[in-house]
């Protein structure tokens, strides 16, 4: 763990990975507007979440 916070190129790579993994999230992921369970962003069309079984889409707006 020392070796981490005493290598500054790393700890910035560790950095860049985890802010370009908020990112992906964010555009791939939404929460269910019913029940607020995480679910995959819908494209195009509908999804039907997983946990309360109702469809939602993109345009939805989230809780």
């Amino acid at each position: 763990m020392e070796f981490l916070l005493s290598s500054p190129p790393l700890a910035i790579g560790v950095a860049v990975a985890a802010g370009i993994g908020l990112v992906f999230g964010w555009m791939n992921y939404q929460r269910c507007p019913h029940c607020g369970h995480l679910v995959r962003r819908a494209g195009q069309g509908w999804r039907r979440c997983g946990a309360c079984g109702r469809q939602y889409r993109r345009g939805l707006r989230i809780r």
